[in-house]
């Protein structure tokens, strides 16, 4: 399956990467903080931390030592301003691979606290008194520091999506051509064309926007790794970016595999009006085109159609 991430994410790797991931929600949220006009602790919380998963959601695809990343939401955001005395609390909740864990830490002066916690919250988070000057001095470096681990990961994920192009392309040819397992699949794309097809989705067309940076954006958001890790959220997302790419790259419309699933079932004595009536009434609610069906089925050489020989054909009379 194209969707299917076929490099295993080690702990270490996975630790890497949501480090940058966490860099990247410190800076988010120092964006939206006033710089403050007094004395007071700067509390960067972990955006991450590790769980143990529901072996019925993700524990399947948990690392070797059987622990996830999970996203962590915090009441304030993940960084909280506290004055240079105030002991307060502040709440968080984790929702992700079956498990829900809740509660509040306990914001004090201290020496920082940094890491990751491990399967359970800390009781309490510390955090030096800073002037007014260095306050707003970290929290711009956090926004830096932010900006550096966006690029950082951009870079991980770039290389990423260079060692799986060639595998989707291969898994798309095979379905478009029908080709059985043991059967040598050719290149569907050259090396330059892949080439093309990563920088697409890595870095966009144009602008400062791209498939994959918007996926770093969603994946900041909680919500959106509820039900499976941040990293492997990315990594399948990735993957799926890049079958889509591979496909316009070689013509093939969105509805294509449907249109070829239909065809096939049908047989080699359906016409193409035959393959459209069939593929409407079983997908009523996206009907497909004369000019999207050809498009299916001539998507590379070794499709042939029978319908599409008598179209021919009749035009040729």
């Amino acid at each position: 399956m194209v969707e299917a991430v076929a490099v295993a994410m080690s702990t270490t790797a996975s630790s890497q990467l949501c480090t940058l991931l966490d860099r990247m929600s410190w800076a988010q949220t120092a964006a939206g903080r006033e710089r403050p006009t007094r004395p007071v602790r700067v509390h960067a919380l972990p955006p991450t931390m590790w769980i143990t998963p529901n072996r019925s959601v993700g524990g399947a695809k948990s690392a070797a030592d059987g622990v996830l990343p999970a996203a962590i939401t915090w009441t304030h955001g993940t960084i909280h301003l506290a004055g240079t005395d105030d002991e307060n609390t502040t709440g968080w909740q984790v929702r992700a691979a079956g498990v829900k864990q809740s509660g509040f830490i306990h914001l004090a002066p201290g020496e920082a606290t940094c890491g990751r916690p491990d399967r359970r919250m800390w009781p309490v988070h510390h955090s030096p008194v800073l002037t007014s000057r260095e306050a707003g001095q970290a929290l711009d470096e956090l926004q830096e520091d932010g900006e550096l681990a966006r690029w950082q990961m951009l870079a991980s994920l770039e290389d990423f999506a260079h060692r799986q192009v060639g595998s989707v392309a291969t898994s798309i040819f095979r379905e478009v051509a029908d080709l059985a397992d043991t059967e040598v699949a050719p290149d569907l794309l050259d090396a330059q064309q892949l080439e093309v097809v990563v920088t697409d989705v890595v870095y966009g067309r144009s602008g400062a926007d791209s498939r994959i940076l918007r996926s770093l954006d969603r994946c900041l958001d909680p919500a959106t790794t509820r039900t499976v890790d941040p990293i492997r959220y990315l990594t399948t997302q990735i993957r799926r970016d890049l079958a889509d790419q591979v496909r316009v790259a070689i013509g093939d419309p969105q509805v294509g595999s449907r249109v070829r699933r239909i065809a096939r079932a049908l047989g080699t004595g359906a016409t193409l009006e035959d393959i459209i009536d069939r593929y409407n009434q079983v997908h009523s609610s996206d009907r497909i085109s004369t000019t999207r069906a050809i498009r299916a089925l001539t998507v590379a050489p070794s499709i042939e159609s029978t319908a599409l020989r008598h179209v021919f054909e009749a035009r040729d009379v």
